[in-house]
């Protein structure tokens, strides 16, 4: 016979023989950094709207990621875009990439 009563509506309550660790993984690794443009001619500048009209940093950064990083105070509508030979253009797909995944990840 038992020296205590249990109360009959309350669950036993089971202690764990063992303790279940959280599986912890390693953090993904750093992108790799941007590489210089290969045309020596071509830097990147930061652009942005603001009331309607467009605006430049007229910085020459040598990497994306130091043109989107100079740009990101200016707000939701800003842009990066190379400059080569004085003359503006559009970036190429690899260099989209780079500065999407510095945006947004």
């Amino acid at each position: 016979m038992r020296a205590f009563a249990r109360r009959a509506n309350q669950p036993v309550k089971r202690a764990s023989k063992r303790k279940l660790s959280k599986l912890r993984t390693a953090p993904p690794p750093p992108p790799p950094p941007p590489e210089p443009p290969l045309n020596p001619n071509t830097h990147y500048e930061a652009g942005w709207t603001d009331s309607w009209s467009h605006r430049r940093c007229q910085h020459k950064h040598r990497t994306l990621t130091e043109a989107a990083e100079c740009a990101m105070p200016t707000g939701a509508g800003w842009y990066v875009f190379a400059v080569e030979n004085d003359e503006p253009r559009q970036l190429r797909d690899a260099e989209e990439k780079v500065v999407n995944r510095h945006r947004f990840g």
